[in-house]
């Protein structure tokens, strides 16, 4: 009878407005969970019979929930100003070790765990690319993990000094004396220190001596502490010497090739370059030149800039992360170094991917398999650090979905009071 049909097909209409109540919900639910993705509820309607006279059509028997489909289109990108917090922008998804294979995520924020290893926030460790000595990624992808990474220390090679000499200083009678430091000292017009390191990133301080010797000439001498290279501690040790000629306007005239060759203890041999200004050979037609160094000015002697290319072993303070995924260790020595490279992943049809709750997902048949690469290359994303991707949960559209569903589902209750309704009169037609 068709009024049993009507319960029937009532029935699955319940179900399934039920069904995508509980969707909804899910999706309001987690309005404010990072990197979630919306579902929607997609209905099919039942195989269809034959009416009763034949040609009086098909009857449909109701409907039925078709598919649950995730969409993964872009959720807002909020700042968070948390260094290992990231966010996709664009196509493609982190990848993120675990016992039972590799799974994915599009939520970023994750945190350095006492391993030092880079995981999300249920603890599994995120993964990325190795890298070469041109910062190039090589490998498969392996978990991102930064537990003792350091900056080699640097041999200084070049340094750079920029100071006045006194143009009126006394000359000195016998010249520079570096028998010691007293007497090298005491037969300098003027001096400074500079601090370079060796190459197991050890820390001397050079001393430069500055003796005028007659008008615009001067000669320079560097030493060090004879027991920093397996001499005598508190002795001078001359590395390097040379003389400075002026022009009449105060710019260096002639400075030759002037170098600081050393060898510290336990440490490799070194030159160290000495740029103490560029000559101006020609003064007249180029005023201004050959005063980006050393300068004899009738002003007090003093320094106005130094600098050298050395530097020490680094441990490492933080991290930074490029678009391009680029994960860069910033060091207590002032370095920064390329640790290793974020791998992204992207699938033919990403709506198909299994949920697994925590916003991780596995590939499965449907999905196709996975397209790995680094991001902003074969079409996925960028990153963004300091931010994370929030749901792409539009509130507003949800309540309407909600109602046009409340809606759907009392209609239906109503076709079942109806159909007793009927039934009801149909069996008091006996009495």
């Amino acid at each position: 009878m068709a009024i049993f049909g009507a319960l029937s097909t009532a029935r699955s209409g319940l179900v399934a407005t039920g069904a995508s109540l509980s969707v909804i919900g899910n999706n309001i639910a987690n309005v404010n969970t990072v990197g979630f993705k919306g579902s929607r509820t997609d209905f099919a309607d039942l195989l269809s019979a034959q009416g009763g006279g034949g040609n009086a059509g098909k009857i449909g028997l109701g409907t039925r929930i078709g598919r649950v489909s995730a969409s993964f289109t872009q959720g807002n990108i909020e700042s968070t100003a948390r260094p290992t917090d990231l966010a996709i922008e664009g196509n493609g998804f982190f990848l993120v070790g675990s016992g039972d294979g590799t799974l994915y995520t599009r939520a970023g924020n994750f945190r350095l765990d006492a391993d030092g290893k880079l995981v999300t926030f249920q603890g599994l460790p995120v993964q990325g690319f190795g890298l070469n000595n041109l910062d190039q990624p090589v490998g498969a992808p392996q978990d991102i993990q930064v537990t003792g990474a350091s900056s080699q220390p640097r041999a200084t090679a070049e340094l750079s000094l920029r100071a006045n000499i006194r143009a009126d200083a006394p000359i000195i009678a016998g010249g520079f004396d570096g028998t010691t430091f007293d007497t090298a000292f005491a037969s300098s017009n003027f001096t400074t220190s500079m601090n370079v390191f060796d190459s197991l990133g050890g820390r001397h301080t050079l001393n430069f001596f500055f003796t005028r010797t007659a008008d615009n000439a001067w000669d320079y001498n560097v030493g060090i502490d004879a027991g920093e290279t397996g001499g005598t501690s508190g002795e001078l040790a001359i590395i390097g010497s040379g003389t400075l000629g002026f022009n009449t306007d105060g710019s260096l005239n002639a400075v030759g090739t002037p170098t600081a060759t050393v060898t510290f203890s336990g440490a490799s041999a070194q030159t160290i370059t000495l740029n103490l200004g560029t000559p101006n050979t020609d003064p007249v037609n180029n005023p201004g030149e050959g005063i980006d160094g050393i300068t004899q000015f009738a002003g007090p002697s003093s320094v106005s800039f130094q600098s050298q290319n050395g530097f020490g072993a680094g441990q490492l303070l933080n991290l930074e992360f490029s678009e391009t995924g680029t994960v860069t260790g910033i060091f207590d020595n002032g370095q920064s170094r390329p640790l290793f490279q974020l791998a992204l992943a992207n699938f033919t049809a990403p709506d198909e991917l299994t949920p697994l709750g925590n916003g991780l997902y596995r590939e499965s048949v449907d999905s196709g398999s996975p397209a790995i690469g680094t991001p902003q290359s074969g079409g996925l994303g960028n990153i963004v650090a300091g931010a994370l991707e929030q749901s792409n949960v539009g509130i507003a559209q949800e309540f309407i979905d909600l109602i046009s569903t409340q809606r759907s589902f009392q209609a239906n209750a109503r076709v079942i009071t109806s159909s007793d309704a009927l039934l009801n009169d149909l069996i008091n037609i006996v009495r």
